[in-house]
């Protein structure tokens, strides 16, 4: 078996129309057919076969990519060019990969997560870049990794790197190194590197608030041990908005077992008084959760209450319907992207970019809410 990385195929994209369409463009302007401004839309309708929504699509990924510059109603679009009037010239990478570096094989991802990936996948594609996976879970437990990442950042062909579920460690080794990376996730304070994540610190205040409306006043948010900056985060958070509701709150941690986790309730509902109401940071938690609560006597929702951090297919169709944060998986696996490929440009001001996404909160019969069958 050959387990050289390189040899790994790239994992595929879907092309649409208007995608081949601004690759014809983006081959068009590398070879600098055009000078200044670009010939009018129907003109390009003609020479490239498209229509003209087809068209316009194409073109509005360029305007994205700073390649090119709206004309207006009816204007020529504006090829960008540098300071001084010199049109500007694309820069070669020293390859075409961009790879997630991740703690987890890509088989246990969660869903929400695979969607983000391919939307990644899609966009970087749209680029000319393919977008792979590797697994490295002993990397996580190196307080000092950096011999570690020097030889996994070294590949050939790779220009850039997406840190999922990534420890302080490796967020502080990139941020000092010149090594091309965006977080997918929240970053540990004093760390500057560009990330995209979901406001779940948000998510989090918010349900202390719908557990307080509905009479609860001791609260547990559930989480892992080996816990990211955005669910230490996402911790601080409930805490602070659970002591603003004059609520008592404990963060519980558990090792990412059901045993574990069903070990951790146990000793939750020995305690005096017995909290009430559980935030679980994770999807994969929730049926475990709910279901050891029941068979120990505290039935949800009528004895305790529910809510999940984050959403998954198989939540809303559950019976009680489960109360949980949806979230838009492919808006910010485009946003994600899209702060990669301006990383990757060195015509792009050297800022630390970031892309927040609000959850929208799902209300559940796990909350105390109406059902919805």
């Amino acid at each position: 078996m050959n387990n050289d990385s390189s040899a790994r195929l790239a994992l595929p994209i879907r092309l649409t129309l208007a995608d081949q369409a601004a690759n014809c463009l983006r081959e068009g302007l590398r070879r600098e057919r055009w000078q200044e401004l670009m010939p009018a839309e129907g003109e390009l309708c003609r020479e490239l076969g498209v229509s003209r929504g087809t068209l316009r699509s194409a073109l509005a990924v360029l305007f994205t990519e700073n390649l090119l510059r709206p004309g207006g109603r009816g204007g020529r679009h504006a090829i960008v060019a540098k300071a001084g009037g010199r049109k500007r010239k694309f820069h070669a990478l020293s390859g075409n990969l961009v790879r997630v570096l991740s703690p987890q094989p890509r088989f246990i991802v969660a869903g929400q997560t695979q969607v983000i990936f391919q939307a990644v996948s899609e966009t970087l594609g749209r680029a000319g870049l393919h977008f792979e996976f590797e697994h490295h879970p002993g990397l996580w437990d190196l307080q000092h990794p950096a011999s570690a990442l020097r030889k996994i950042t070294s590949q050939p062909n790779t220009v850039g790197w997406v840190l999922y579920r990534s420890s302080l460690a490796v967020q502080e080794w990139f941020a000092a190194s010149a090594v091309p990376a965006v977080v997918l996730g929240g970053i540990f304070p004093g760390i500057a590197l560009p990330h995209a994540e979901f406001d779940l610190v948000a998510a989090c205040r918010h349900a202390v608030g719908v557990f307080a409306a509905r009479g609860h006043r001791r609260m547990v948010f559930l989480t892992v041990e080996k816990a990211t900056a955005g669910d230490q985060a996402s911790a601080r958070g409930f805490l602070e908005a659970a002591a603003a509701a004059g609520a008592e709150a404990q963060v519980a941690v558990f090792d990412d077992t059901v045993p574990g986790l069903c070990r951790l309730l146990d000793g939750l509902l020995l305690s005096s008084p017995v909290p009430t109401a559980y935030i679980a940071a994770f999807s994969n938690h929730v049926h475990a959760t709910i279901g050891h609560l029941t068979r120990r006597g505290f039935p949800v929702p009528t004895a305790a209450a529910v809510i999940s951090r984050m959403d998954a297919t198989l939540l809303g169709e559950s019976i009680p319907t489960v109360a949980r944060y949806r979230m838009n998986a492919e808006l910010l696996g485009r946003g994600l992207a899209r702060m990669l490929l301006k990383t990757l440009n060195p015509a792009s001001k050297a800022t630390i970019g970031k892309c927040v996404i609000m959850p929208e909160f799902m209300d559940g019969e796990t909350a105390g809410g109406r059902p919805v069958f």
